[in-house]
């Protein structure tokens, strides 16, 4: 793997509920494979860290469908996954007009759960959810997208080099919220899913 591609404000009712406007197109940015985290079989439970320098309420779960690109340069393979989010600092960069990186960079700050293959399925059917606690938080289809993942994907191939390997993050929709010790997110694709406990 070479990079995390991810997609921002790809689902309108997200992209309202940040109340920053919505853009043409999707926002695009990138992750490195040192943040990843991979949760190696379904019904199983990841213990993960929070950041230590982050304040009670400052980092946020985003749920997302999560695409693997094969030699040919297409998806592959299909998951779900968290795109965490230091909801502060990304706010205070925004509002200074400089790069949120720092808000979205961070050890744990990318999850993902086992690959589906693709073949098969019906993608604009793939749906997913998040529970925070057994409380549902998140949930969409992939139908719900403003960009499609394959028109996610070729938006992106005319700003980077993709590489066999790299991780497509395809935007979240509503309901995105804070995490905090002990608390304990279920990501579910279909019948399938895997759940994050959070640790200081």
């Amino acid at each position: 793997m070479d990079k995390i591609i991810c997609a921002g404000k790809n689902y309108l009712a997200h992209a309202n509920e940040m109340k920053d406007g919505v853009p043409e197109k999707p926002v695009l940015f990138l992750k490195p494979p040192s943040v990843l985290q991979i949760c190696p079989a379904w019904q199983q439970t990841l213990t993960l860290k929070l950041p230590a320098n982050a304040a009670a309420g400052d980092i946020h779960y985003e749920c997302e469908l999560v695409f693997l690109i094969d030699h040919q340069g297409k998806f592959s393979h299909v998951t779900v996954g968290l795109d965490m989010t230091n909801r502060v600092l990304q706010r205070k960069a925004k509002d200074a007009g400089e790069p949120w990186e720092i808000g979205k960079v961070f050890a744990n700050s990318a999850v993902i759960g086992p690959w589906i293959p693709l073949q098969g399925l019906d993608l604009n059917a793939l749906s997913f959810q998040l529970s925070l606690n057994g409380e549902l938080k998140q949930q969409a289809r992939a139908s719900d997208m403003r960009m499609s993942p394959n028109e996610l994907l070729e938006y992106a191939k005319e700003y980077f080099p993709i590489c066999a390997g790299d991780f497509f993050y395809t935007g979240t929709p509503a309901g995105v919220g804070a995490v905090k010790k002990g608390d304990v997110c279920r990501l579910s694709l279909h019948d399938q899913f895997y759940q994050v406990k959070w640790e200081d």
